[in-house]
């Protein structure tokens, strides 16, 4: 092989470095952005779980509240179920006295009746 076949080979072999080369770097510039597109990706998924997590934290927060409110309204059911019984066993007393004062305004009706046709008969 003579020295301008020499020098056409070792510029074939140089080309083909030199494309292989940028191919290489344009490929790596692909990769980079591409793990600048994840990184950001990542922060952004990391931001959303943070924001998850304190929505969550409210979450729980509001629903032991609404157990607490619950409780407070069964207590005040409980004690208005009472009150209500308490009601209406004072509604049967003041019924039974209510019966026997109208028994006794009977009675009382009855003799002043039997009076006064006593006194009638007696006055002819």
């Amino acid at each position: 092989m003579d020295d301008s076949q020499f020098k056409e080979l070792v510029l074939q072999q140089l080309k083909i470095l030199t494309d292989g080369q940028v191919k290489m770097e344009t490929r790596l510039t692909k990769l980079e952005q591409g793990q600048a597109q994840l990184v950001e990706g990542q922060t952004k998924l990391e931001q959303s779980q943070i924001r998850l997590e304190q929505s969550q934290a409210k979450l729980v927060e509001s629903q032991t509240k609404l157990e607490q409110s619950q409780a407070k309204l069964e207590q005040r059911q409980a004690k208005l179920e009472q009150g209500q019984a308490r009601l209406e066993k004072g509604q049967k007393a003041i019924h039974n006295e209510l019966k026997y004062i109208w028994d006794d305004i009977k009675k009382l009706d009855n003799r002043l009746c039997a009076q006064e046709e006593k006194l009638a008969r007696q006055s002819r």
